[in-house]
C-alpha cells in the first residue's frame, strides 16, 4: 500500500509540473515554437519547472507553503494537463518520457540521502513549508546561507498525504525532462538523416547522465545544474549549425540558464556562454529589441532579483560567499570578515586541505599560488578524478567501437572553437579556484573530452537507418548499467539498513535534521514573535513589519 502511495503521488507531480508547462507555454509567454511544430514534452516540463519556483518564490515572500497552500498548487497542475495535454495532444508526443519516467523507477527508491540533506537541505526546505521568508538564518549555521531554488521548488511537493518525502522531486523531474529531450534528441530523426554533431553530443551526455549521475540521492544542488548546462550546450550547437532557429530557441536558453544560476548562484559565471550566443548573432544596440520580442526576459529578470533577495535574506550578501556582494551595514549579515573566512574554508576543502580525516596547518601558505596542487593530486585527483577521466575514456572507446571511425577530420570545427575556448576557460577557472567535480567539474571535463571526437563521429556522414541497431544496442547498454548499478545499490542499502522499498518506500528522516528549527523555536513563542528574552547563545530575534530577523548579538 505504501509503495502504491509513493507512486501514485510521484506520477501526480510529474503531470503537475508538466501541467504549468503547457499553462506557462501557452498562456503566458506563448512560446513561438509551440504552434508552429511538435515541442518536446522535456522542455515543456522544464517552463513548468521554472514557473513553479517563479510561484515559490514569490508565494513565500508572504506565507509559508502550508499543505492549503501547496495542495492548490498541485491540484491546478493536474488541471491544466489535462485539459491544454488533451487540446494540444497532437503536438505533444509522451513516448520519450514515459521511457523516461520507466528508467527513473530505478533511481527515485533509496533510503540514505546525499549528506548534505542531513546536513541543511531538509532543514532549509522544512523551514520554508513553515514559515514565510526569515533574516539571518545563516547565523544558526553557516549552510543555512546556501539558498537554491531546488529548496523553494521542493517545498511545494509537502502535504499532509507525503509529508517531507518528496524533496527529490526537483532533482528527479530534471533527469527525467533530460532523458526525455536526449532520447528525443537521438531517436526522432527521419530514416535518412545524417547523424550529425546534436546527435553525438545527446549521445554522449545520456552515457553521462544515467551512468556517472546514476544515484539520485547523490545529486544534491550541483548535478542538477550540471544536467542543464548540458541540455544549454546541446541548443547553442542547434543554434549555430542552423541560425535559423535562432528565434525559437531564445526562450528555452534564457529559461535553461536562469534555472542554472539559480539553483546554484556560483554558475553565473557559465553565463559566458550566453553572451557568446547573442554576440555572435546580435549587436549591444539589439538589446532592447530581446526584450520587447521575448517577453520571458521579464520573467528571468524577476526571478533573478528575487533569488538575490533570498541570498540576502539568509546571509545578507547577493551572492553568497562573493564578499565583494555582500553590504557591511546589514544588521543580520555576517560581515565581511566572516564571508572572507567562509570563502577561504571553500576553496581549502575543494583543494583537498580540509577532509574529514585532515586540515592543513598553514592555510594562507597551501593556497598561495599553486603550493596545493601536489597535495589535491595525492589527495583528490588520485582516484576520483583520475577514475572519472577513465571512465569517460571507455566511453568514448566503445562509442568508436560501434560507429567505426574511418577518418580523423575535424572539419567544421571553426563553427565552434570559440564555444570549446569558453568550456576551456570555464575549466581553468574551475581548476584554478574550486577543482571539485561537484563544483562543475563532472560537466566542464566530460565537454572537453567529448566534444572533439562527436566532431569526428559527425563527420564520417554516417546515416540513420543503418546505425539504428548499433544506436539501439548503445542506449539499451547504458540504460542496463543504469538499472543495474541502481538494483545494486537498493540490495546493499537493504543489507546495510534494511531497507525494503516495498515495505516502506521513503527515504530516512532522523532528528537530527531539525537542529536548526530547534534553536530558531526557542527564540520564538507559540505566536511566532520574538520573546523579550530571546537570545540563544550569541544570536538575537526582532520582529520588523511581521518579519523575523535573526543576528548577532555583540552585547
Amino acid at each position: 500500500m505504501e509503495l502504491f502511495n509513493f507512486l501514485l503521488f510521484y506520477s501526480l507531480f510529474i503531470i503537475s509540473i508538466i501541467g504549468y508547462g503547457l499553462f506557462f507555454s501557452l498562456k503566458l509567454i506563448k512560446y513561438n515554437n509551440f504552434t508552429k511544430t511538435n515541442i518536446s514534452v522535456g522542455y515543456l516540463g522544464l517552463f513548468g519547472i521554472f514557473f513553479l519556483i517563479l510561484i515559490s518564490y514569490f508565494t513565500n515572500l508572504f506565507i509559508p507553503h502550508t499543505n492549503e497552500h501547496n495542495i492548490i498548487i498541485i491540484s491546478l497542475g493536474i488541471i491544466f494537463f489535462f485539459y491544454l495535454g488533451s487540446k494540444y495532444q497532437k503536438k505533444i508526443k509522451f513516448k520519450y518520457l514515459f521511457i523516461s519516467y520507466i528508467i527513473s523507477l530505478f533511481a527515485i527508491f533509496y533510503f540514505k540521502s546525499h549528506d548534505d540533506f542531513q546536513f541543511y537541505h531538509f532543514s532549509f526546505i522544512k523551514n520554508i513549508t513553515e514559515n514565510k521568508i526569515e533574516f539571518g538564518l545563516g547565523h544558526f549555521n553557516y549552510a543555512f546561507s546556501h539558498v537554491s531554488s531546488l529548496f523553494y521548488f521542493n517545498s511545494l511537493f509537502k502535504t499532509h498525504f507525503t509529508n517531507h518525502y518528496f524533496y527529490q522531486i526537483g532533482q528527479v523531474s530534471i533527469m527525467i525532462l533530460a532523458n526525455t529531450i536526449l532520447f528525443e534528441n537521438i531517436l526522432n530523426k527521419t530514416k535518412n538523416s545524417k547523424l550529425d554533431l546534436t546527435f553525438f553530443v545527446s549521445l554522449f551526455c545520456i552515457f553521462f547522465i544515467n551512468i556517472f549521475f546514476y544515484r539520485l540521492a547523490e545529486h544534491g544542488t550541483d548535478r542538477s545544474a550540471q544536467i542543464l548546462f548540458f541540455l544549454c550546450i546541446i541548443v547553442i550547437l542547434d543554434v549555430l549549425q542552423l541560425k535559423n532557429i535562432l528565434n525559437k530557441s531564445v526562450e528555452i536558453l534564457l529559461i535553461l540558464f536562469t534555472l542554472i544560476i539559480t539553483i546554484k548562484s556560483f554558475y553565473l559565471l557559465y553565463s559566458l556562454v550566453l553572451f557568446f550566443v547573442y554576440f555572435r548573432f546580435y549587436k549591444l544596440k539589439d538589446f532592447p529589441k530581446i526584450f520587447r520580442r521575448f517577453s520571458i526576459v521579464y520573467m528571468c529578470l524577476f526571478m533573478f532579483v528575487l533569488m538575490l533577495i533570498y541570498n540576502i535574506s539568509n546571509s545578507g550578501c547577493l551572492l553568497y560567499p562573493v564578499e565583494i556582494t555582500c553590504p557591511n551595514n546589514l544588521f543580520w549579515g555576517y560581515g565581511k570578515d566572516n564571508i572572507i573566512g567562509y570563502m577561504t574554508w571553500y576553496e581549502l576543502w575543494s583543494k583537498a586541505g580540509a577532509t574529514p580525516t585532515l586540515r592543513v596547518e598553514n592555510t594562507q601558505e597551501y593556497l598561495s599560488g599553486l603550493n596545493w596542487v601536489g597535495n589535491w593530486l595525492d589527495s583528490y585527483f588520485f582516484n576520483k578524478v583520475s577514475d572519472y577521466i577513465l571512465g569517460i575514456i571507455v566511453t568514448i572507446i566503445i562509442t568508436i567501437s560501434f560507429f567505426k571511425v574511418k577518418k580523423l577530420s575535424l572539419a567544421n570545427f571553426e563553427k565552434f572553437k570559440f564555444l570549446y575556448f569558453l568550456i576551456f576557460v570555464l575549466f581553468l577557472e574551475w581548476f584554478l579556484q574550486h577543482p571539485s567535480l561537484r563544483y562543475g567539474g563532472y560537466v566542464l571535463i566530460f565537454l572537453l573530452l567529448t566534444f572533439p571526437i562527436s566532431i569526428i563521429l559527425s563527420n564520417q556522414n554516417l546515416i540513420f537507418i543503418k546505425k539504428i541497431n548499433f544506436i539501439k544496442i548503445i542506449l539499451l547498454l547504458t540504460l542496463v548499467i543504469f538499472a543495474g548499478r541502481n538494483i545494486n545499490r537498493l540490495n546493499n542499502e537493504n543489507r546495510i539498513y534494511n531497507y525494503n522499498l516495498f515495505k516502506n518506500p521513503y527515504y530516512r528522516i532522523s532528528d537530527n535534521f531539525t537542529f536548526m528549527q530547534n534553536n530558531r523555536k526557542t527564540m520564538l513563542n507559540e505566536t511566532n514573535n520574538c520573546k523579550k528574552i530571546n537570545s540563544v547563545g550569541k544570536i538575537s530575534c526582532k520582529k520588523i513589519y511581521g518579519y523575523n530577523f535573526y543576528f548577532l548579538n555583540k552585547k
